[in-house]
């Protein structure tokens, strides 16, 4: 099985949950809502939301919120969560190349490296494809990625982090051919070492346009960070934003 069929489990809400802080979200979801430029009441698709951590938000700030993941661990945390919070979300099992909706929203947002699972670049445009369906005429599309021109500058070197109580050792790699980074993960727990690995296709922005253009929708521009920031080759983040023709 691919990896991205496996790692959404409950070891990735134990890892990954503790490093997204609340200030963090904060910031994205504010960026999140001055890049698209809507207005209360406005539909959003949050593609991959996982455990609702960005979708929760913009239900609470009013909009109209719909999550699709194809784990149904993460999904049944982001219910629990939405529950928690007293808002309304429509939550949705499925394949992210399998977007179901025709012309259904304002906005679709793909946050947190969510994009380039897939090792056939085909499968990553068919997932762009159907961002282009399921927008409205005139919808925005938001994407958030890791910047490639910053990923081959950083130095590939074992480190550690912690994770909640969890002390994990990160192993990175780097292809620059097929343009994929991962790392593999190993923890101790339990008194035994786990381990988990990850890869995603990175981009410069220049391929990021060819793909989005490619799938219908047209460039408008791309930011460096959740505060407005230039993008530029030092960005660590490619933040791309992207309109459905009228």
């Amino acid at each position: 099985m691919a990896w991205w069929e496996t790692l959404f489990d409950d070891r990735y809400l134990r890892l990954w949950g503790p490093l997204a802080s609340p200030e963090a979200t904060e910031q994205q979801v504010e960026g999140i809502i001055a890049y698209l430029r809507l207005e209360p009441g406005a539909s959003i698709l949050d593609l991959a939301c996982g455990y609702g951590r960005i979708a929760i938000p913009l239900a609470q700030r009013g909009f109209r919120v719909t999550g699709l993941d194809l784990s149904e661990t993460l999904l049944g945390q982001a219910r629990a969560n939405g529950a928690q919070a007293g808002v309304r979300v429509e939550w949705h099992q499925g394949d992210m190349r399998e977007v179901p909706w025709v012309e259904a929203f304002d906005a679709v947002v793909n946050i947190f490296s969510s994009f380039g699972y897939f090792a056939d670049e085909e499968e990553n445009l068919r997932v762009l494809e159907g961002v282009a369906r399921a927008l409205k005429p005139g919808g925005r599309f938001l994407i958030d990625v890791i910047n490639r021109d910053w990923r081959v500058r950083q130095p590939l070197q074992r480190y550690w982090f912690e994770a909640g109580d969890l002390l994990v050792l990160s192993d990175p790699w780097l292809d620059p051919v097929e343009g994929r980074a991962g790392e593999t993960w190993r923890w101790l727990e339990g008194g035994q070492w786990q381990s988990l690995e990850f890869d995603v296709r990175i981009y410069t922005a220049t391929e990021l346009k060819a793909l989005i253009e490619a799938a219908g929708l047209r460039w408008v521009t791309a930011y460096g960070g959740w505060a407005g920031e230039d993008f530029g080759p030092q960005s660590r983040r490619l933040i791309a934003l992207a309109e459905k023709p009228k």
